[in-house]
């Protein structure tokens, strides 16, 4: 797998499209220096189910899916495309608009990761993301990442206590 042409070649199209997205889960936790593996890149895209062409006609081998992803969107539900150069999965998940979504999705930071300028979710945001992802799998990993972020310098408690309360996410006891 060649996740620094999967990156590339992902932000490039976005940015060619003029869609915003950020980079969540596995892949933004390697950003900030956790490492694992992941065989997949998570990003949340802000379009509607309509604009998915928009993303596939970069991906001619996945056009006889696009109905298919739309449908998956239109349900709240992402939809993945392997892209066949580098190996790289891309998890697509659908902007919801709501408060909260669009609070994390002003505060994303604009990085350079793996040599490309790229959106990634802020720490806090990741936090709360693996705080719905343990709740609903009770997955380890996520509470190992969880731990790890809770760690870095600088991190807004404030922002996690308040958005925690008002979403009525699980802290857990880890804050």
């Amino acid at each position: 797998m060649d996740f620094k042409a999967g990156l590339q070649k992902i932000t490039q199209l976005l940015k060619q499209e003029n869609i915003d997205y950020m980079i969540v889960g596995g892949f933004a936790m390697s950003f900030y220096n956790r490492f694992r593996f992941t065989a997949d890149m998570d990003l949340v895209l802000q379009i509607y189910p309509h604009d998915i062409d928009r993303i596939v006609k970069y991906f001619p081998e996945w056009e006889m899916f696009i109905e298919s992803f739309k449908e998956s969107a239109e349900k709240g539900q992402l939809f993945n495309i392997t892209d066949f150069d580098s190996g790289l999965k891309y998890d697509f998940i659908i902007y919801q608009d709501s408060d909260y979504s669009w609070t994390a999705f002003e505060r994303r930071k604009k990085v350079s990761f793996m040599e490309t300028e790229c959106f990634i979710s802020s720490p806090e945001d990741l936090i709360i993301s693996k705080l719905l992802w343990y709740a609903a799998s009770e997955s380890g990993k996520q509470l190992e990442d969880i731990q790890f972020l809770l760690k870095l310098p600088d991190l807004n408690m404030q922002y996690l206590e308040i958005w925690t309360t008002r979403l009525n996410i699980n802290r857990y006891g880890l804050f």
